[in-house]
């Protein structure tokens, strides 16, 4: 149990922290700073004057909101100072409901929060340097792909109406554009792979995630860095939810009978990877492709079957990593999985 919590709202420009004595709401002291190092020893320097704070008694709060958290992990890392970052979504759907809005407020949020729930603390620990890089240019790389979707959808639906014309001439004028973006993915995947052969570690992990048909190299490397090396999840299940591909059940009583169904709060973008990963292994695994085309006779839709499927892939993936054995395809191994 911790005396202080401290809530930090992060923006671009700045930092709002409230800081809570025992999860008083009337001990609350505000704060608010520039959002870079220089900032954050006056945010810290400010609370040091407050009798009995230390570092080692204050949990610190965070929302994780992507690049514009560095400064704050940075100071909190060369202190060793325990920090949870949070998703904002669980922490504004355990408030209930809320009136008003401001960066002290959301702040106080925070900190509340933090103090209400630290028995379920996950303390934030630093990333693998190397992971860190690949999350990086992994999300470089699905802006490209994203900017040459944006460009080419457009031009493609002249073709699909029958405009031949305005479709060779806009594909001729953004030709150079694909190609330049076309190279710099090529090139952002040598630099990945060249990466993850360098780790020892990480080149094990990708040799045995890949063994798994239907796992390629992007579904990979997209495991690797949501999972920061599977370190995040301890089994299959909990990944299976975190990528949005396990069933809940729907029901209460003997009046509500929804259909079983999968939660909207999962990270979609791996949701997205283990679909085209689905897709492969249907197509090349031999037990899938069964499983498959049994279900689809039994009238279940092709959507509902690749979910299953993507579940199946995460249970063959975590086997792979928890065994430190390549994927086997065959019976032996696939009754563990069932």
């Amino acid at each position: 149990m911790y005396k202080f919590h401290l809530g930090i709202d992060i923006s671009k420009l700045t930092l709002d922290g409230v800081l809570l004595t025992d999860g008083k709401k009337e001990s609350a002291i505000h704060s608010k700073v520039e959002n870079t190092p220089e900032g954050i020893e006056e945010l810290f320097k400010a609370y040091s004057v407050v009798a009995d704070f230390s570092l080692d008694n204050c949990l610190i709060c965070i929302e994780s909101t992507g690049v514009y958290t560095h400064p704050i992990l940075n100071y909190v890392g060369s202190k060793r100072a325990k920090l949870w970052m949070e998703s904002g979504t669980r922490i504004k759907r355990s408030m209930g409901i809320q009136r008003g809005k401001n960066d002290k407020i959301d702040a106080l949020r925070i900190a509340t929060y933090a103090f209400k729930n630290q028995d379920d603390v996950r303390i934030w620990k630093p990333t693998n340097e190397t992971i860190d890089k690949l999350k990086h240019l992994n999300a470089l790389r699905d802006r490209l792909v994203d900017t040459r979707k944006r460009l080419t959808t457009p031009v493609e639906e002249f073709q699909q109406v029958g405009e031949l014309g305005f479709y060779k001439l806009l594909q001729k004028a953004m030709k150079a554009s694909l190609q330049a973006i076309d190279d710099d993915i090529t090139k952002l995947d040598k630099q990945m792979k060249t990466l993850i052969n360098k780790d020892s570690s990480l080149k094990e992990l990708y040799n045995l995630v890949t063994s798994v048909v239907g796992v390629g190299v992007q579904t990979a490397i997209n495991l690797l860095v949501y999972t920061d090396g599977f370190t995040l999840f301890n089994d299959a299940r909990k990944l299976a939810c975190y990528a949005g591909v396990a069933p809940f059940e729907h029901s209460s009583g003997s009046s509500v009978r929804g259909r079983t169904k999968v939660s909207k709060l999962a990270n979609m973008k791996l949701k997205s990877i283990l679909q085209m990963a689905a897709l492969s292994a249907v197509k090349y695994d031999k037990q899938l492709k069964e499983y498959y085309e049994k279900k689809l006779a039994k009238g279940k839709s092709k959507l509902s079957i690749l979910n299953a499927v993507k579940n199946k892939l995460i249970h063959r993936v975590m086997s792979v990593v928890q065994r430190k054995k390549k994927y086997e395809n065959s019976v032996n191994f696939s009754l563990v999985l069932s």
